[in-house]
Order: C-alpha cells, then sequence, then structure tokens
C-alpha cells in the first residue's frame, strides 16, 4: 500500500461524489433543510394542541342527566373555578364526542342528589374517546374540577359539624428537586442525541459505500480500476477515507440542521418541558473521549459498508443488505432508549453498538465515569481494527470482488 496512490484514489471518489448532485443534496441540503423545517411543523404542531386541550374543554351532560339541578351542580359548583371548561348542550352526546364537538360527557347516578343530602358519596361517569387526544388529554382537567368540588363539599360538611378541616390532612408533602438545571438538561439529551447520533453515524455513509464498490461493478468500471498501478489496499484505504469522510459530513451538517431546528423552535427539544436545554456543558476530557468514540463508531460503519458492497452482486442487493444493518442498529437503540445513566451495566460498555450509546449516556445523563469511557474507547478501536480486517479479506477475495 503506498500513501501516494490512497491520496490519488481518495481524490478521485471525493471529486465523483461531489459531481453527483443528488448526494451532495441527500447527505448534506436535506438534513440542514428537513430537521428545522420538520422542528417548526412538529413543533408547532405539538404546542397548538397543548393549547387546546388546556384552554378550551367542552363537556356536556348525558341524557337521563340533562336536568336544570345538575346543571347548576356542574356550571356553579364544579367548573366555577375554571374558566377552561365550558358545558355545551347537544342533542346527542355519545356522538358529539366522536365527532370531537365536545370532549367528555358526564353521567351522575340517579340517586345523587339523595346520597348527596345524606351525605353519601355518589357516581360521576366521565365517558371520553380515548383514540382523541384531545378527548383523553381533557379528562385530567375535569377530574381535578371533581376534586375541587369534592374538597369543598366535605369542608362544608366537617364545617356543619364545627371540625376543622384540617383533620383530613394529616401529612402535607412539599417536592424538592435535587437535580440541577444543568442535569435536568442531560436527562433530556441522554434520551434523545445517542440514537440519534448512533443513526447518523451508521448511514451517513450509505449511499457512498454502495456507489463506490457495488455501483462501480454495475457500470462495468471496477475491473479496470483493478488493472491500475494503486494496491488494492490502495484501492480499498482510498474509498474507505471517502466513505468515512461523507459519513461525518453528513453527521455533521445533520447536527447543523438540529441547532438551527432548536433556534427556531426551543420547546422541541424540551419535549413541551420547562426545562433549559442550554443550561448543559460537558468536561472536557469527557468530550474528547466522546469524539474518540464517535470517530471510531464512523470508521468501523464505514469499513462494514464498505464489506456489504463489495460483496454485493449489484447496486440493487448492497442497498438490501445496508438496510439490515441499519434495522440492526435501531434495535439495540431503541432497547435503550429509556434506560438511565446510572443504571447501564458494566458489559453493555463492551458491546458494539451498545458500548457507545452506553458511553453517549453517562456524558449526556452527568453520570461520567472515566473508566467506562476508556473501556469504550479501547472496545471502538478493537472493532474498527476488526472491520477493517474483514474488509480487506473481503476486498482481496475475486470470488467476492467479481461475484455476479
Amino acid at each position: 500500500m503506498k500513501l501516494r496512490h490512497v491520496w490519488i484514489v481518495f481524490k478521485k471518489e471525493v471529486k465523483d461524489i461531489i459531481r453527483d448532485k443528488k448526494t451532495i443534496i441527500t447527505s448534506i441540503l436535506v438534513p440542514m433543510i428537513l430537521i428545522p423545517l420538520m422542528n417548526i411543523l412538529v413543533g408547532g404542531n405539538v404546542e397548538k394542541l397543548n393549547r387546546d386541550i388546556s384552554e378550551n374543554i367542552t363537556i356536556a351532560l348525558s341524557e337521563t342527566s340533562n336536568t336544570e339541578d345538575i346543571k347548576n351542580i356542574v356550571k356553579n359548583q364544579i367548573i366555577n373555578d375554571y374558566p377552561n371548561i365550558s358545558l355545551v348542550e347537544v342533542d346527542d352526546p355519545i356522538e358529539a364526542i366522536r365527532e370531537s364537538k365536545v370532549r367528555v360527557v358526564m353521567d351522575f347516578e340517579e340517586d345523587y342528589s339523595a346520597k348527596l343530602n345524606e351525605g353519601k358519596p355518589f357516581v360521576i361517569k366521565l365517558m371520553y374517546d380515548k383514540s382523541q387526544t384531545k378527548s383523553e388529554g381533557s379528562l385530567g382537567f375535569i377530574w381535578n374540577a371533581i376534586d375541587d368540588f369534592n374538597r369543598k363539599v366535605v369542608e362544608k360538611r366537617l364545617d356543619s359539624y364545627g371540625i376543622s378541616k384540617d383533620v383530613l390532612t394529616p401529612v402535607m408533602i412539599e417536592e424538592s428537586n435535587i437535580a440541577s438545571e444543568e442535569e435536568s438538561a442531560g436527562s433530556i439529551l441522554a434520551l434523545i442525541f445517542p440514537l440519534l447520533l448512533v443513526v447518523l453515524m451508521s448511514s451517513g455513509g450509505i449511499a457512498p459505500a454502495t456507489d463506490l464498490v457495488a455501483g462501480e461493478k454495475e457500470r462495468k468500471t471496477f475491473e479496470p480500476l483493478l488493472t491500475t498501478k494503486a494496491s488494492r489496499s490502495s484501492l480499498l484505504i482510498g474509498k474507505y477515507l471517502t466513505v468515512t469522510l461523507f459519513s461525518f459530513i453528513t453527521v455533521i451538517a445533520t447536527m447543523v440542521g438540529v441547532i438551527l431546528g432548536y433556534i427556531i423552535n426551543p420547546s422541541s427539544f424540551s419535549m413541551g418541558s420547562d426545562t433549559n436545554i442550554t443550561a448543559i456543558s460537558i468536561p472536557p476530557l469527557a468530550l474528547l473521549l466522546v469524539i474518540i468514540i464517535s470517530i471510531a463508531l464512523g470508521m468501523t460503519f464505514s469499513a462494514l459498508q464498505i464489506a456489504f458492497s463489495t460483496y454485493a452482486r449489484s447496486f440493487k442487493e448492497a442497498q438490501t443488505y445496508l438496510s439490515f444493518l441499519m434495522i440492526g442498529i435501531m434495535i439495540p437503540g431503541y432497547a435503550t432508549m429509556f434506560m438511565q445513566p446510572k443504571e447501564i451495566p458494566l458489559y453493555m460498555f463492551f458491546v458494539p453498538v451498545l458500548n457507545v450509546l452506553s458511553a453517549f449516556k453517562t456524558v449526556f445523563g452527568y453520570s461520567v465515569s472515566y473508566t467506562h469511557l476508556f473501556i469504550t474507547v479501547g472496545s471502538s478501536i478493537v472493532y474498527v481494527i476488526i472491520s477493517l480486517w474483514l474488509t480487506a479479506s473481503l476486498f482481496k477475495k475475486e470470488k467476492f470482488l467479481f461475484r455476479s
């Protein structure tokens, strides 16, 4: 292998990819535009949905409960302190829920009045449509209104008996969040970013890897390339570096899109919470180790993508193999998505893909263990070597290079 030949192959492949406008558009421009656009659309729709659920709650009474006495109880006692809840008249209450005219229908027990006067509990059935987000989301507000009504009735009864209402509350609860603003922000990032980064690094090189070997086989330009002065090792490393380069270009372009999306709509990142995502900092050494781990993961996937492309008979077959690779990556990603950083077992820092996901989670979740990070760095480097050895083995065997 000669570095001069590697450099020549690398420049040639980079120029060929740059000339392909489709690759540039899909790898660079689309992530930078699509993600901010999704943040605007999705984030805006989520905010609008939350406002609609909390600010405009319509309820109705069932046919058997639609009396003046019950209307007075609902209007003047249950929802009187809730201006966001309104009682409306409908002909068919159940159909009104299905047609989204009302969110919830209240059905009072027939002998509610007698039980209320006797100090006995009575039932109010709340009918809603779980298939409608607004209907289900409004249920909690109705529960709160009824709980307040219960409290008022009980306090009135206790007052009539000369008993203090404090007798009903032997314990007062106070919440105290010991997590800092940075830790709260990190918990959100630990949920989202590990999977996002791993998927990006595993998919960024698919397009160039498919084209650089399987594509050249199909175009009948691969055999002439093997007859040049450059050795197979030089050809492999040149193509490998090209795929690695465009993997990281895709990741960077996507992250730029993520940052732009956050600037445009910060609430889309905080997932509806009041957490300030900007209040996060990563120790310099941990950040350096994460970068090394990311580079190693990108190099591993680049080698595997070249290997699949080398084994494939055609461009289409290579795409099929690489799609299965993506599925294999996403399974551990989603399996560990809700795992807490401090609960990650030691063995996961040795397992491919899981080790990177675990390292990202611990860093973003403010549970940094440098022992675990160094283990991840070491295991990631081992997987780079193994993947390159596998790819080189395929690249040197003509039965794989000239499969037809």
